[in-house]
């Protein structure tokens, strides 16, 4: 018997089988395994009973049992056998289940972090698998790195394998921290071009101790991190300025003792540490010769000036020359050289006569490769959107040869769609045929929701309380469709819109739609928005509100100007359309005017029937976004103008300029999320700017009520506030307002007595029971008289010209869930003087003015009158002689909109709101869920007719731009 060691040395004595006669294996035998089976473990080795014994073969078997991952040791032995052969036994020590993984002494990083990085990084630990202890050596590795990336590089891990049972091993990390080290000093030595604190300003990962490093971990010393900026610093910083041979030193770390402070939350200690770096600036090297080698495509004039850098120029090393190695990718790939690359070769000439400058010749070296044709394209996971759908978004056609700009630009277009998630680059799958010099594209989509959902509601002095539901598909056959429905209610108002989009009209990119339009608005006699949430609106039942309604339809058509110019290359980005809308609104009165009793009627009349509106918008828009919703990267400008009436027909003449712009951007993303833009992965800064502007020509429409003011409708003027403008205000809650004053006149004035018998006006001399005097009469006829029962209240009539700022930062926490600063603010204002406006009522018969008490002369007596002759004994009543008299008369009521008192400058009117929301977004309706918490600092809180906060939460879904 002989036993086979654990490195699978086979005996020497097992090799001499040059016998004669062949020697059988009579039985294999397993020993020792407790977990897995004999059965299966013979499986795996190729030694059966009856084959001729071979040690070779052996060999190998103990080599694939190793293999399997499942055992520590492996020995075999050989036996002679009773029947002249051999007897192979298998020895095996199974690896032990790991049970438990326990962390002793973790404070800085959650398990739940080293968990995750294991995964990352498939370090292949985890419980309920067999324990590796170079795996567990592995982990160890993984944490101490993770601390040392808290600032605690000593930290020691140690891993401790307990035994559980004859098969189950526990593991325990012991982990002793350390200190955590903070960088209080960042030294440079040795530069003289460059600061120390221009270096240090260019340092993206290490950085000293201070407010904003402390909360960002930023200050905390990694040396892998500081070696990365060190490389930053020479590459974009260094090289940048013609110092091609800037080194750095090993930088020297030196502690401080303590830093840090006790603020909270921002203010943790630790060990400081200096870091001092040495600093080889070398020289500034200009360009001497620059050559190009291997060209045949481009001439060596058009790639130099492709790279921008001619003789005597200071070598920039990567703004002009990494950047001009780029730029020629990107000509080369125009032309469908996939394969294209190019090199830079530095030749060194030192200036004798200057220890700081130097010259560099350079030669650009250029690999062409092959120039492709695209042979085929392909779409996989587009299950619902048609193919040709995307092929008219794609700028190549199969058989023309491959451009590597188009197809960038053809990702863009497919992105701008909104039918699928964020398409990347690398989604497409690229098979070269070199010898035929043809291109296969396969591009991998992943559809999303077409359906879009947002929820709208709130209190405003227009639409009072209300609710509102927006809903839209697009690609609603898969051909691209667009259908959207917006309806909202309320105690104020119904609004009902529908609309259908065609993006592409008989193979052409010409787009066309329509929308049909049913609003119907209730408002109080003294004008809309006057009265706002709380001021007392909701004491008028319907019966006393007049009804606007509105009927009307739009059509629009739009397409690209590379449709009409195709020479010009940004006509792909730019698209020109108009559209043009019809409308009649009717203002009725409301009901109590026309039930027939003339003493609850409504006085001021806003009565208008047949207004129409009809209007034609030209528009031109530029639209780089990479995405429809949520995009990353990207700028938007949109122009239009709007016009009403005039040679359109309709009752309403007036013109309205807008112009908006959006931008967006990746801001502290990091360099690969940054270059894959995932807008639930990419840090995104966007910004969006409106100006937008109403005023009437010709003959202003002439109406009895603000429904209309300066000749243009109210509903058409300009109001802020709301989630999609200013967040921390009410919908349509900002806006100008004008002081309405209430003025009476009467006629026809008499005076009855109580009984209702006329009394006659006769002098005071000659009065006699059943008369008047005739100064009573002249008392209660007026003429635009302030009625004093009708307070002063202001009248919110909208701007006529806005401007709107809003910024946000969307910073991706974990999934669909997200936080967004953001600061808003924006004024509604008048550029154009209006003049007042007077709004009066017919005149009603037989009003009720006043019940004063007249004394034997016919005359109002006074109360001194009437209690000296009230005798000592009279038990209540009048005193002999006086009467009380009913004026009577005919009733004409006025309100005058001061409009040319009206506050509206552009600083009077603005507000500006700040704060942060947290957003999830729910993939079927592809709109985020928002919880926004809002401050606004100059909010009006002392005016009751302004319905205004200085703190606001509110909850809403869809998005402000």
């Amino acid at each position: 018997m002989f036993a086979w060691p654990t490195n699978v040395r086979l005996l020497r004595s097992l090799t001499q089988a040059s016998q004669q006669q062949t020697v059988l294996v009579e039985q294999v035998v397993i020993r020792q395994n407790r977990r897995i089976p004999e059965s299966t473990m013979k499986i795996w080795i190729g030694t059966r009973e009856g084959d001729p014994y071979n040690p070779v073969q052996l060999d190998r078997d103990v080599r694939a049992l190793y293999a399997q991952g499942h055992f520590e040791d492996v020995k075999v032995f050989a036996e002679e056998g009773s029947r002249g052969g051999k007897i192979i036994t298998f020895e095996v020590k199974e690896r032990p289940l790991l049970l438990e993984i326990k962390y002793e002494g973790l404070k800085s990083v959650q398990q739940s972090t080293v968990l995750e990085e294991f995964r990352k990084r498939s370090v292949g630990l985890s419980k309920e698998s067999q324990y590796d202890a170079v795996k567990a050596k592995r982990a160890a590795a993984v944490i101490k790195e993770l601390l040392a990336n808290e600032g605690r590089p000593e930290a020691k891990v140690d891993p401790v394998v307990e035994q559980i049972s004859a098969t189950a091993v526990g593991l325990t990390f012991r982990i002793e921290e350390g200190p955590r080290f903070r960088v209080a000093d960042i030294e440079f030595e040795g530069n003289k071009v460059l600061s120390s604190s221009h270096l240090r300003k260019h340092m993206k990962l290490v950085k000293e101790v201070g407010l904003l490093t402390t909360f960002s971990s930023k200050d905390i010393y990694h040396k892998e991190k500081l070696e990365a900026d060190l490389d930053r610093l020479r590459v974009l910083v260094y090289s940048d300025e013609g110092y091609l041979k800037a080194r750095f030193g090993e930088p020297r770390v030196e502690e401080v003792g303590e830093v840090g402070s006790w603020i909270p939350f921002f203010g943790h200690k630790g060990r400081g540490l200096k870091i001092v770096i040495p600093v080889d600036e070398g020289r500034q090297y200009r360009a001497g010769q620059v050559k190009v080698e291997d060209n045949t495509e481009f001439t060596a004039d058009e790639i130099k000036s492709v790279v921008g850098l001619k003789s005597g120029d200071l070598v920039k090393g990567y703004s002009v020359v990494q950047k001009g190695l780029e730029n020629l990718k990107k000509l080369y790939g125009a032309r469908g050289y996939i394969q294209f690359n190019s090199g830079f070769l530095p030749d060194f000439h030192d200036d004798p006569n200057d220890l700081a400058k130097g010259t560099v010749d350079i030669t650009f070296t250029m690999e062409e490769g092959k120039q492709y044709t695209l042979r085929r394209l392909e779409f996989i996971g587009n299950t619902f959107t048609r193919d040709n759908v995307m092929r008219r978004e794609v700028l190549m056609n199969e058989g023309e040869r491959y451009n590597d700009q188009l197809w960038d630009l053809s990702i863009l277009r497919l992105n701008q769609l909104g039918y699928f998630d964020q398409i990347k680059k690398e989604d497409a799958t690229v098979n070269t045929n070199e010898r035929e010099g043809q291109v296969d594209l396969t591009l991998k989509v992943q559809e999303k929701g077409r359906q879009q959902i947002s929820f709208t509601g709130g209190v405003s002095g227009v639409g009072g309380s209300y609710i509102g539901l927006d809903y839209s598909t697009n690609n609603l056959l898969g051909y691209g469709e667009t259908l959207s429905l917006s309806i909202a209610t309320g105690n104020l108002q119904k609004i009902i819109n529908v609309g259908f989009t065609e993006p592409y009209v008989k193979g052409r990119p010409i787009s066309v739609g329509f929308n049909v339009f049913y609003q119907n608005y209730q408002f109080f006699g003294q004008g809309f928005a006057s009265f706002t949430a709380g001021s007392g609106i909701q004491d008028f039942s319907g019966q006393s509100l007049f009804t606007q309604k509105t009927v009307g339809a739009s059509v629009n058509a739009s397409a690209p100007l590379s449709y009409f110019a195709k020479r010009f290359r940004m006509g792909r980005f730019i698209r020109i359309g108009t559209s043009y809308s019809f409308r009649t609104t009717d203002i009725l009165d409301p009901e109590v005017n026309t039930d027939g009793d003339p003493n609850n009627n409504i006085l001021v009349t806003f009565r208008q029937s047949g207004v129409t509106q009809s209007t034609l918008t030209p528009s031109i828009s530029y639209n780089t976004l990479n995405a429809s919703l949520d995009p990353t990267k990207g700028k938007s400008l949109t122009l239009g103008l709007s016009m009403s009436g005039g040679p359109l027909g309709g009752k309403v003449n007036t013109i309205e300029p807008t112009v908006e712009f959006k931008m967006f951007r990746p801001l502290f993303a990091g360099r690969e999320n940054t270059a894959r833009l995932d807008p639930q992965k990419t840090r995104t800064l966007g910004f969006r700017a409106l100006f937008a502007t109403i005023s009437s020509f010709g003959t202003p429409f002439q109406s009895n009520s603000l429904s209309f003011i300066g000749g243009t409708p109210l509903f058409a003027r300009f109001f802020l506030g709301g989630e999609e403008t200013i967040r921390g205000y009410s919908i349509r809650g900002i806006s100008p307002t004008a002081p309405v004053v209430s003025t009476v006149t009467t006629q026809n004035v008499v005076a009855q007595d109580s009984a209702g018998n006329a009394l006659k006006v006769v002098p005071p001399k000659q009065a006699h029971s059943g008369t008047v005097a005739p100064s009573v009469i002249n008392l209660f006829t007026v003429t635009d008289q302030i009625d004093p029962r009708a307070p002063i209240f202001p009248a919110f009539i909208g701007g006529d010209t806005e401007l709107l700022f809003n910024i946000e930062y969307r910073i991706p926490i974990i999934g669909p869930v997200s936080f967004a600063p953001f600061f808003d603010i924006g004024s509604v204002f008048n550029l154009y003087s209006l003049a007042d406006q007077l709004e009066t009522s017919e005149f009603l018969p037989n009003q009720p003015l006043g019940a004063p008490i007249l004394n034997p002369r016919g005359e109002i007596a006074t109360p001194r009158e009437i209690k000296r002759a009230t005798p000592p004994e009279s038990t209540g009543g009048l005193p002999p002689g006086f009467t009380q008299a009913i004026i009577f008369g005919d009733r004409q009521t006025a309100r005058q909109a001061q409009l040319s008192r009206t506050i509206a400058g552009v600083f009077d009117n603005y507000r500006y709101s700040m704060g942060g929301e947290i957003r999830v977004q729910v993939p079927v309706l592809n709109v985020p869920f928002r919880l926004i918490f809002a401050l606004n600092p100059n909010a009006k809180t002392d005016n009751p007719f302004f319905f205004e906060q200085k703190h606001a939460i509110r909850f809403s879904v869809g998005r402000t731009f």
